[in-house]
């Protein structure tokens, strides 16, 4: 018997090591514009007329190469090596777009990153930083899983001191359920090494955060 959640809370433990829900084959395009026409037809709308005859082709690239792009990558190869450097000052990158799809009702969810990390002798581009976090977030996924994603990743593959990310998004399936005001957003965060320890560099990585007025 597998593990199984119906319910709107309930967040299966993962596998070690694996990111957002593992796939457990290749994806398949033949299939899944199949699959977009049946639902057209179960939808009681004809998924060859002149409104939907590219549809299933358009959804397939969408999710494939978008929704779900960062299965074809891994993380450590988008954030790649950096270059060697013995500074210790924080690193902060605010304002991240991201998004990812909740595996309970298929629907995304989006909003942006704060991300910061204490380098341990290495540096990262800002564009790597933001290519490992589309890596770690273009999956089927939680946001609470993405937050600690990817504050792990950059000190297992970025080898730093200590990372943090907040995320703020909005849920789709939340913005669309009954009796929503359609305003809700969700914030999660998650620190590790030095961040988790020290109170100090946590509180100056949200008084960056907060800082809204910087130009």
């Amino acid at each position: 018997m597998t593990d199984r959640c119906d319910h709107d809370d309930c967040h299966v433990p993962r596998a070690g090591g694996s990111l957002g829900i593992p796939q457990v084959g290749a994806f398949d395009p033949v299939a899944f514009e199949q699959a977009v026409n049946a639902m057209l037809a179960a939808c009681g709308v004809a998924p060859d007329s002149v409104h939907t005859g590219r549809t299933a082709e358009r959804v397939r690239e969408l999710w494939q190469k978008r929704l779900l792009g960062g299965y074809a990558i891994e993380p450590a190869a988008a954030l790649g090596e950096g270059f060697a450097d013995d500074r210790d000052d924080m690193v902060v990158v605010r304002g991240i777009a991201v998004h990812g799809v909740c595996p309970h009702h298929l629907v995304p969810f989006r909003g942006v990153a704060h991300v910061a990390y204490i380098p341990g002798g290495r540096l990262h581009g800002f564009g790597r930083i933001a290519r490992m976090v589309d890596a770690i977030g273009h999956r089927f996924t939680y946001q609470e899983w993405m937050t600690r994603d990817i504050a792990e990743a950059l000190v297992t593959h970025g080898q730093a001191q200590g990372a943090a990310c907040i995320i703020e998004a909005e849920q789709l399936c939340l913005l669309l359920g009954e009796d929503r005001r359609g305003d809700e957003r969700v914030v999660t965060q998650a620190f590790t090494g030095c961040f988790r320890s020290s109170d100090q560099q946590r509180n100056e990585f949200l008084r960056a955060v907060a800082q809204s007025d910087l130009r």
